[in-house]
C-alpha cells in the first residue's frame, strides 16, 4: 500500500495561524504573576489585558498631568457599586486577589507610580474619609 507524501498530508491539514495575538502583560513581572493576573481577568469577566492597561494608565497619570476622566473607565463585572471605577482601584483589587509573591511583584511595579502621584498631588480635606487614598488627592 503506497504511503502519502508529507506534502499531501500537510495540504489536508487545517491552516495554522501564523500570528498569535498575545494578551498585553505587565513587563517586569514574572510569567507566574502575569498568568495569575490573566486568571483573575477571566474569573471576573474582564477583557484580556485590562489590568495591564490599567497599570499603563496609572503610570501615565504619575508621569504627566491629565484630566480626571483619564483615570476612570467603565466595567460591569468587578464588585463595585456603579461599574465606573478608578484605574488604581482595579490594581488594588488585583493585588488582593494574587498570591503573595505575585502580589509583591505587582506592588513593587505600582509603587513608583504611587510615590510620584503622592508627590505631585495634595490631600483633599473635603473628600469622604472612606475613599481610598488615590481618590482623596487633588492635582497641583
Amino acid at each position: 500500500m503506497p504511503r502519502r507524501s508529507p506534502g499531501e498530508i500537510r495540504a489536508r491539514l487545517l491552516p495554522r495561524r501564523m500570528h498569535h495575538r498575545r494578551a498585553p502583560v505587565i513587563h517586569g513581572l514574572s510569567a507566574s504573576a502575569n498568568r495569575q493576573i490573566t486568571v483573575f481577568e477571566r474569573r471576573h469577566g474582564l477583557p484580556a489585558g485590562q489590568v495591564a492597561h490599567a497599570f499603563r494608565r496609572w503610570s501615565d497619570v504619575a508621569r504627566r498631568p491629565c484630566e480626571k476622566t483619564d483615570r476612570f473607565y467603565e466595567c460591569d463585572d468587578i464588585d463595585l457599586r456603579n461599574g465606573i471605577y478608578h484605574v488604581r482601584t482595579l490594581l488594588e483589587i488585583t493585588l488582593h486577589a494574587l498570591r503573595t509573591k505575585a502580589r509583591r511583584e505587582l506592588a513593587a511595579a505600582v509603587g513608583p507610580a504611587d510615590d510620584t502621584n503622592l508627590r505631585r498631588t495634595l490631600n483633599n480635606p473635603f473628600a469622604a474619609t472612606g475613599l481610598p487614598w488615590w481618590m482623596r488627592r487633588i492635582d497641583v
